[in-house]
């Protein structure tokens, strides 16, 4: 499925990339196309509004931390609802996790790249998201 100019993709691989001055993260990779929906704003009840969403691609996830490319700026220091959809042996997973924002930065095409945290959190799937990331290194 494509949506406005970004793709789904079933074909992820682990790579340990070259760190650079910014990079913090010391964990293997996974690369690919990840669809990430992070929940700016709650769904007010009294007003019937629905929560305000934005849809973001990973270019790279691991067990806790996701980078996504967005199309608008998230603050950093946020604390967000995400859901994660992956396709894994060819059936779709989800997961409900918490993450807050480290950095956004805008790129030259209108889009932003956001470093995600995975935080531990009760009522989210994090436990499960952890056994894929490790399920998913095990296998490459």
């Amino acid at each position: 499925m494509t949506v406005g100019g970004f793709g789904s993709s079933g074909d992820y691989s682990f790579g340990n990339e070259p760190e650079t001055d910014r990079e913090q993260r010391r964990e293997f990779r996974l690369t690919g196309r990840v669809t990430v929906n992070l929940e700016l704003e709650s769904p007010d009840p009294d007003e019937g509004r629905e929560a305000r969403v934005t849809t973001c691609y990973t270019s790279d996830l691991s067990a806790t931390g996701i980078r996504v490319v967005a199309r608008e700026e998230v603050t950093e220091g946020a604390i967000l609802p995400a859901y994660v959809e992956l396709f894994r042996n060819g059936a779709k997973a989800a997961y409900t996790l918490m993450v807050e924002v480290v950095w956004c930065r805008a790129c030259d095409d209108g889009l932003w790249q956001v470093g995600l945290h995975v935080l531990e959190s009760d009522d989210t799937a994090v436990l499960e998201w952890l056994e894929t990331m490790a399920q998913a290194l095990e296998e490459d």
